[in-house]
């Protein structure tokens, strides 16, 4: 069985690159990404020159090293953006919507509902069914102010 694996030379390489790309697709996360390409980078050396193995492994992560150094200081200095920067941030997402209270605010704190869901919040005495503003966020708590404010 290893004298198939060590007679694909370069293939192995070729390979495990198109895996760890594939995996990359499945999963994506920007990480195995870079392996993958190491990897390929690796099969291109091992086709132009005849390299042990040892060395295959020395260059794979040599390669994999600087790819992963490259990637992050590439990827500070360019952020990648999204067409929705607060899709993971639900309480951020209701900010400047205005609801009724589903209880009063007593002492500072009340609650709303939204959809199915009740929703804390903070701000002035205000009693059930009152209009308010969302216009902040503390966690998942909201902060309120009437909406006439």
């Amino acid at each position: 069985m290893i004298e198939a694996i060590l007679a694909l030379g370069a293939w192995n390489w070729m390979i495990l690159a198109a895996v760890l790309l594939v995996l990359e697709m499945i999963a994506p996360g920007i990480f195995l990404m870079w392996f993958g390409f190491a990897a390929a980078a690796t099969g291109l050396i091992v086709f132009r020159y005849d390299i042990v193995w040892q060395w295959q492994l020395i260059w794979f992560c040599g390669l994999s090293l600087a790819a992963v150094l490259l990637a992050n200081r590439y990827l500070r200095q360019h952020p990648l953006e999204s067409d929705q920067p607060l899709l993971n941030n639900r309480a951020a997402q209701l900010i400047g919507q205005s609801f009724d209270l589903a209880e009063p605010i007593e002492n500072g704190r009340g609650s709303i509902r939204v959809g199915d869901t009740i929703w804390r919040v903070e701000g002035p005495e205000l009693p059930k069914g009152a209009r308010i503003k969302i216009v902040g966020t503390d966690g998942s708590v909201l902060k309120v102010e009437p909406a006439g404010a």
